[in-house]
């Protein structure tokens, strides 16, 4: 019973912590490029192996998780677990003690636990791990040994078609600040500590604490004041929110956060290394944009040359603005990518390959007039939500697994009747008759 317990408690950390970064490779590879940087292994060989590895970790969380929700590979499951349980502890560790980075990235951007907490959760999954290792033959199969392979082979094809998602297009789920639907006004505000005044009186050794100021009577001695913390403040989601125009100088986030129409900002991360494939798009979205008195702006991190490449490049006439680089790589997956905002709400994003056309022959917006196209493209990019797509998520993969395991349960039956209603060989028979013969 408690391996068993264990067991499940290990799979759903790993199932979680994999689906989690699955869903968001770039942000596992932009969480080990920070890891590199700050051991100085950023521009090495190892820097092209981070996309890969984000991708390999991942899987492997995930595809463990399963083989210990389904009690298969026993022997394999168990020992790995424990490898990388004695891996991650003393690495997390270390962390803890140096602190060198603010969050693991162990549960991508849906978790945030601090370093110290990552260390003595992972202390607990080693024991975890180390008992169901020691226990591994208590664990009770949902599968039999011949049906494990099609467990691994389905675990690996689902979170892969996860991955390639996230890759491709945008993040399965979004738990970043900048999802469709969050309101940045409030990701972009502190939440201010608040305090109440106390004024503090001493008698005869006893202090006395008051809200308002006078003490009791004569009799008793002024100490001073103290700020008692009703709530401590929390700092804003999304910090360094500022772009700056690479021509004037002047700043659009205030505007950005009021702007009552909609705003098309074209996020390209760095221009150098920007997808130039669609770039008829951009400028079609660009010319609607100015046709319809509707702000369009450019966001970069790059410098002024890289800028003017791309302008000749592309055609580009859009104007750019500079911003910072991490605030880019979090606010789309995608270089370059699209977000469309209203009153400082996120009412759009895509993927660059995934924008819709708003001009062309089978375009759902050609039969619309043309202020209504931009309206069209932005419901059509209208979000379901995380909640809604996690649990289709979890039914997607537990429903296949039930089957999978039914399906192996009858296979397992029909065989035992199978053998069970063989016919007995005719020499068995005359064996089994001259062992019963008397002999006189």
């Amino acid at each position: 019973m408690l391996a068993n317990l264990c067991r499940l408690l290990l799979a759903a950390v790993f199932i979680v912590s994999g689906f989690v970064k699955a869903v968001d490779p770039k942000g596992l590879l932009y969480k080990l490029q920070e890891y590199a940087a700050v051991f100085s292994l950023d521009g090495t060989v190892l820097s092209d192996l981070l996309m890969p590895l984000a991708i390999v970790l991942s899987a492997v969380e995930f595809v463990l998780g399963v083989m210990l929700l389904m009690g298969t590979n026993k022997r394999f499951s168990t020992v790995v677990t424990m490898l990388l349980m004695m891996l991650f502890t003393p690495w997390t560790l270390v962390l803890a003690i140096w602190n060198p980075v603010q969050d693991c990235g162990c549960f991508g951007d849906a978790f945030r636990l601090s370093n110290w907490a990552t260390f003595f959760k992972n202390v607990v999954l080693l024991l975890l791990a180390s008992f169901l290792w020691v226990k591994r033959v208590r664990i009770i199969r949902f599968v039999s040994t011949r049906g494990s392979w099609l467990v691994t082979l389905f675990a690996l094809l689902y979170i892969g078609t996860v991955e390639y998602y996230g890759i491709n297009h945008l993040p399965l789920m979004d738990f970043r600040p900048f999802a469709v639907g969050a309101d940045l006004n409030e990701g972009v505000r502190d939440i201010p500590a608040e305090y109440r005044l106390l004024y503090r009186y001493e008698k005869d050794g006893n202090v006395l604490e008051l809200e308002s100021e006078g003490a009791p009577d004569s009799t008793w001695n002024y100490l001073g004041t103290r700020n008692d913390v009703i709530s401590e403040g929390v700092p804003a989601r999304i910090q360094d929110f500022w772009f700056e125009s690479m021509e004037n100088g002047g700043d659009i986030s205030e505007k950005l956060l009021s702007d009552s129409v909609y705003t098309c900002l074209l996020v390209i991360e760095r221009v150098e290394t920007a997808d130039e494939s669609r770039v008829d798009k951009i400028n079609d979205i660009y010319d609607y944009c100015v046709d319809n008195n509707m702000p369009f702006y450019a966001l970069t991190s790059s410098l002024d040359d890289e800028v003017a490449l791309w302008r000749k490049q592309t055609g580009a006439e859009y104007p750019f603005y500079a911003a910072d680089n991490l605030l880019l790589k979090t606010m789309v997956r995608s270089n370059p990518g699209l977000l469309v905002l209203k009153e400082g709400r996120v009412v759009a994003k895509w993927n660059m390959n995934d924008v819709p056309e708003l001009y062309g022959d089978e375009q759902p917006c050609d039969t619309l007039p043309e202020k209504q196209r931009m309206v069209s493209m932005v419901e059509g990019a209208a979000d379901s939500g995380n909640m809604h797509r996690l649990f289709n998520s979890l039914f997607m993969l537990l429903v296949p697994l039930m089957m999978i395991s039914l399906m192996d349960i009858l296979l397992r039956q029909r065989r035992k009747a199978a053998r069970n209603d063989a016919p007995v060989p005719a020499d068995h028979d005359t064996e089994t008759e001259n062992n019963g013969q008397t002999i006189n």
